[in-house]
C-alpha cells in the first residue's frame, strides 16, 4: 500500500502552482495514465501494467485492420469487450482529479486538455475543450475524413461490415489509435495550436516519455512558459518544472483549486475596495 501523500511537505510547491494558475488565462494540460489509475484502470507499463503482465500487443494492429477491416469488425463483434481492461473502463468513474480539472476549465484557467487516456473519464467528468490524442474507446472514427461519433450513435449492421461514414463513405474503425496507425492529423494540429497559445503548461499523471504527446510541454518550456508537474514519480521534466508536486492528482488538484479560488476571491475583494 503506497504511503499517504503529505501535502504539508510540499506546501511551497502548492503555493507556487496556485499563483501560476490564478494568473493564467490559457493553461494547457497534458494528462496521462496516472489519472486513470486513480479511477481503478490499470496502466500499460510499469509494475502491474497490462503489458508488463501480458506482453505488448502486436505492433502491426493497424496493418491487420487495413488489410481486411470487415474481418476485424467481425472479430470485434464476436469477441465483445470482456477483457479485464475493458471491464475496468466500464466500471470506472471520474475521480476528484478529473472533476478538479473541470473546475479549472470553468474558472477560465485551463483552456485545453490534451489527454493520452482512452477511457472517456475526462468527458464524463464534464471537460469540454479536449484533444484525445490516442482516441477514445467509447467512440468511433472515420479513417478518411476523421469524423467521430460516440459508439452508440452509429448503427452497426453485422451483415454489412465494415461500417462506413455517413459523411464521406469512408471506413469506420474504433477511435483508439492502434499500433502502427498514425495519430489523426486534426488531433495533432489542435494540440499544437493550443500549446502555442499556452501561458502555463501542466502535466498530470504522465511519464512524459511517449511521443508525440511528450513534445508539447517541451515546446512550451522552450518558449519560457512555466511548467507545473503533478506526478508521484520523477520524470524527464521534473528538473525543468517551476512547481513539482509528487502526489496523486485526486488529492493534489482539488487542493490547488481551493487555493486558486481563494486567490481569485482576494483579488476581487482588493479591486472592489480600491
Amino acid at each position: 500500500m503506497p504511503d499517504a501523500f503529505d501535502r504539508s511537505a510540499h506546501s511551497t510547491a502548492f503555493e507556487v502552482a496556485a499563483d501560476l494558475l490564478a494568473g493564467s488565462t490559457h493553461t494547457v494540460v497534458l494528462a496521462g495514465a496516472g489519472m486513470s489509475k486513480e479511477s481503478g484502470i490499470p496502466t500499460y507499463r510499469g509494475e502491474g501494467g497490462l503489458w508488463t503482465i501480458n506482453g505488448e500487443p502486436p505492433l502491426n494492429q493497424y496493418d491487420t485492420f487495413s488489410r481486411n477491416p470487415g474481418r476485424w469488425w467481425q472479430r470485434r463483434l464476436e469477441e465483445g469487450h470482456d477483457s479485464s481492461f475493458a471491464q475496468a473502463i466500464e466500471q470506472a468513474e471520474p475521480n476528484p482529479g478529473h472533476r478538479a480539472l473541470v473546475e479549472l476549465e470553468q474558472l477560465g484557467i485551463v483552456s485545453h486538455l490534451i489527454t493520452q487516456n482512452v477511457d472517456d473519464l475526462h468527458r464524463r467528468a464534464g471537460h469540454t475543450s479536449i484533444t484525445e490524442i490516442h482516441g477514445n474507446r467509447r467512440w468511433l472514427r472515420c479513417i478518411s475524413c476523421e469524423s467521430r461519433w460516440p459508439l452508440q450513435e452509429l448503427i452497426i449492421d453485422e451483415n454489412t461490415l465494415p461500417p462506413t461514414c455517413d459523411h464521406c463513405s469512408g471506413v469506420v474503425k474504433s477511435d483508439t489509435v492502434m499500433f502502427g496507425e498514425p495519430i489523426p492529423p486534426t488531433a495533432l494540429s489542435r494540440a499544437a495550436e493550443e500549446t502555442v497559445q499556452a501561458d502555463r503548461f501542466m502535466t498530470i499523471g504522465t511519464s512524459a516519455v511517449v511521443y508525440p504527446a511528450a513534445q508539447y510541454p517541451i515546446e512550451a518550456l522552450q518558449r519560457g512558459v512555466p511548467l507545473i508537474e503533478i506526478n508521484p514519480e520523477p520524470t524527464p521534466l521534473t528538473k525543468l518544472a517551476t512547481a513539482v508536486i509528487p502526489g496523486p492528482s485526486g488529492e493534489v488538484l482539488p487542493a490547488i483549486v481551493e487555493l486558486v479560488r481563494a486567490r481569485r476571491a482576494n483579488s476581487a475583494a482588493n479591486r472592489a475596495g480600491a
